[in-house]
């Protein structure tokens, strides 16, 4: 992956704002790159499919979701080490994308998103005539 086709975009103006100002975390990711695709590894324990909202919008891809606490609302905590809030990260990508090809997968605490380049940014083997 080219240093510059993937920028972070961590601690900026645009991260929504802390109305709650509950507890925020940043998301551990891995990213690695195909001929054709990136592949985007979150790590987002404790979180529901339902709790997480991945975007595309003007080149720049958002993951945004919330852990709920798991004790029921009419008890309270006697020790909690287990932590709720938010997880919100944001990347920009200067590589053309289809953005209707963007797939989602969580397993085990794990985000999956694969990222199809645009088919005149995927990676192209010529062939060389002879004769």
């Amino acid at each position: 992956m080219s240093d510059t086709a993937i920028e972070k975009r961590e601690n900026r103006v645009d991260v929504p704002e802390r109305i709650d100002q509950g507890t925020w975390y940043t998301p551990l990711v891995d990213i690695y790159e195909t001929g054709d695709e990136f592949i985007f590894q979150a790590d987002l324990p404790g979180v529901k499919p339902g709790d997480i909202d991945v975007s595309f919008e003007n080149g720049v891809l958002t993951l945004d979701a919330r852990v709920q606490p798991r004790q029921p609302q009419d008890q309270e905590y006697v020790w909690q080490e287990y932590g709720v809030g938010h997880f919100y990260r944001q990347f920009s990508l200067n590589t053309p994308v289809d953005v209707n090809g963007i797939k989602a997968e969580l397993k085990h605490g794990e985000l999956k998103l694969t990222v199809p380049k645009a088919e005149n940014a995927r990676t192209r083997k010529i062939r060389i005539k002879t004769g």
